[in-house]
Order: structure tokens, then sequence, then C-alpha cells
């Protein structure tokens, strides 16, 4: 577990993952309970919906109008680790099962298709809520395993 979050921590300063600004990752970074603000603003900023200096409640709006997120939400309201899933999920093609695909990605069969794909600890309960470092690590992984993110060396 070390090694990842060293090999995490190398990722964040080595590399620019999105452009968005630093301010708002070490918040991110340094939250004990990532928000709907906070994922939703890394979402869009991955999806280039939003501007470097752009706020939370202009990401949640930009998923919104792209219909990634399913209501209006409190950038300060706590995400469930279930609801993390499905928004970094909207950010890449996540092939899912049959249930997956029946229920139109639903978040529930999403974040099991993570489980599956190795991407979440089988153990992970989905109505956990994670820290931020947590948060950016699972982004991280995402990144790397469906791989259609660009990443930008410094």
């Amino acid at each position: 577990m070390k090694v990842k979050f060293l090999f995490l921590l190398f990722i964040l300063k080595s590399f620019v993952v999105f452009a968005q600004s630093n301010d708002k990752i070490s918040e991110i970074l340094n939250s004990e309970q990532v928000t709907y603000g906070d994922v939703c603003y890394i979402s869009a900023s991955a999806q280039n919906l939003i501007s470097d200096d752009a706020s939370y409640d202009d990401a949640i709006q930009a998923l919104y109008d792209k219909g990634q997120i399913k209501s209006m939400v409190y950038k300060d309201e706590k995400i469930p680790l279930v609801n993390i899933a499905f928004v970094y999920s909207q950010i890449w093609e996540v092939k899912g099962g049959l249930m997956c695909r029946l229920t139109n990605n639903s978040p529930r069969y999403v974040f099991k298709q993570l489980k599956i794909d190795g991407i979440i600890d089988k153990a992970k309960d989905p109505s956990s809520y994670v820290s931020g470092q947590d948060a950016l690590s699972l982004y991280t992984t995402c990144a790397f395993f469906y791989g259609n993110q660009v990443i930008e060396i410094e």
C-alpha cells in the first residue's frame, strides 16, 4: 500500500494529469473526505469541459449539462465511493457486463465493474466515503487502466 501511495505522489508531482490549478489539487489531496465538488472538478477538468480557474459549481454544472450526473448536487456534500466510480466512468469508455448495459451504466453496476476490473478493492463498501488521496488514486488508476487519458509532461 505504501508503494502505491508513493507512486501516486510521484505521478502527481512529476506529471500534469490534467490541467487545473495546483491549489485545487492540493486542496483535494489534503481533504479527509472528498466532496461532489472535488470529484466533479476532477472529471470536468479531465474532459476539458471547464477552464483551469473554474469553480466547483461550474464543474458540477458542466457535468449536469452533459448528462454525466443525474441531478444537481451541492459542492460541499460528501460523495460515496459508488458515485465517485460512476462519475469517473463517464470520462472513459467502461465496458461493463450485461447488467451494466441493461441498466444503462447505473452507479451500482459501474461500481461492480470497477471491482471486477481490479480498479477498486473487492472489500470496499460502495457507501463508504474516501479521502482526497484515495479519490485521486482511483482517478489515476482508471486513467492508466482505461488508457484514454492524455498525460502531459510538465
